[in-house]
């Protein structure tokens, strides 16, 4: 139970990681857009930004779903050890 247990906050952990992470592409995608001058720009470094911040929130969204997914299964085992814990001992 405490195995569970403990899992279930590491999953709990991973998807704060990713959301994390997630909230970091947002923020390196508009800093991006921000930083972008009317003069002379460097549209192949830009596309080559854009790219990885793309790659970057992708991972971070799969990352998420699976630490979800994680936590999921970690409280249905919780709550199945919970039912065969016996209480009078």
């Amino acid at each position: 139970m405490l195995v569970s247990a403990i899992a279930t906050f590491q999953a709990i952990n991973a998807q704060h990681r990713a959301g994390m992470a997630m909230m970091q592409s947002h923020e390196a995608m508009l800093s991006g857009i921000r930083n972008v001058g009317a003069g002379e720009t460097n549209f192949n470094a830009l596309h080559q930004q854009d790219v990885k911040n793309d790659t970057n929130m992708a991972k971070a969204q799969f990352m998420y779903q699976v630490a979800s997914a994680w936590k999921k299964h970690s409280e249905a085992k919780l709550k199945q050890e919970a039912k065969s814990l016996n209480y009078i001992a």
